[in-house]
């Protein structure tokens, strides 16, 4: 039932695309140099619609456009009331925190920044929500790294949840994606400890909420995905954030802090 309901919100969705569907594939086909066909996403909705672009002749996404809606941006306007972010403010802000990513190795290059949409490479890998449970015990160390390494760049992702970070397994890499900015108290800004500790935070509530969720972690696995996340946050070094505090954010006997405010 809930997977009809995303099919049905994004074809309702699709019904107030900002920029028509048939004209981003004219957009997109112009810069490529090659027609190519628009898969619905619709796993990967969220402040807009995401679409695969499928080259002429190939079998798999080249790239990854998100397009506005009026629908959404109605939705996004409701609830954030002043502090709501036009959408052109919004995809190109993210758009600039991908190609920052891009730069060190950690996001996806951007191809193209129109009216209503954006396209960026697409990458393979599994994002770290679904990885079985051994693999996502090997893997979180280097996604706590990449973390650092991204604060440590100045680069501010606004939402690094679990589900937006991609691992490439074949490849040995690490990326994050959707970083969007859904108000202008987000914008991005100077890394200072809070914003590093918000991005800790982020990823390990989301992952614990997840798994809780799911109830797909056996007892042993789930105590060694602890101990990784403890031994990462009490290794030498100034960490984000307490081996107390990691604990407490997956197992869910606290929140995590809220996304540090810009002033505006």
């Amino acid at each position: 039932m809930a997977n009809i309901k995303k099919t049905l919100g994004f074809f309702y969705a699709e019904l107030g695309l900002v920029t028509g569907k048939a004209a981003i594939a004219e957009n997109v086909s112009l810069k490529l140099s090659k027609p190519v066909s628009l898969a619905r996403f619709i796993k990967g909705r969220g402040w807009g619609l995401k679409y695969l672009v499928v080259q002429q002749g190939a079998t798999r996404p080249s790239h990854v456009v998100k397009a506005a809606s009026r629908v959404i941006e109605r939705r996004i306007r409701r609830i954030l009331g002043p502090d709501y972010l036009h959408y052109s403010e919004r995809f190109a802000l993210e758009a600039s925190v991908l190609q920052s990513l891009a730069g060190i190795g950690l996001g996806p290059e951007m191809q193209l920044c129109e009216k209503g949409f954006f396209m960026r490479d697409f990458l393979p890998g599994v994002c770290l929500l679904d990885l079985p449970p051994e693999e996502l015990i090997k893997w979180l160390p280097r996604a706590f790294e990449s973390v650092d390494r991204m604060c440590d760049a100045g680069i501010f992702h606004t939402d690094p949840n679990a589900g937006n970070v991609l691992i490439d397994s074949e490849n040995g890499r690490v990326a994050f994606i959707d970083s969007e900015i859904p108000s202008k108290g987000g914008k991005p800004g100077v890394i200072d400890s809070q914003r590093r500790a918000y991005c800790h935070e982020r990823l390990l509530y989301s992952l614990g909420r997840h798994w809780r969720r799911k109830k797909r972690f056996p007892d042993d696995l789930a105590q060694k995905l602890l101990s990784r996340a403890q031994d990462y946050y009490s290794s030498e070094g100034e960490s984000a954030i307490s081996a107390e505090r990691a604990a407490a954010l997956l197992t869910g006997k606290e929140r995590q802090i809220g996304i540090p405010q810009n002033e505006v």
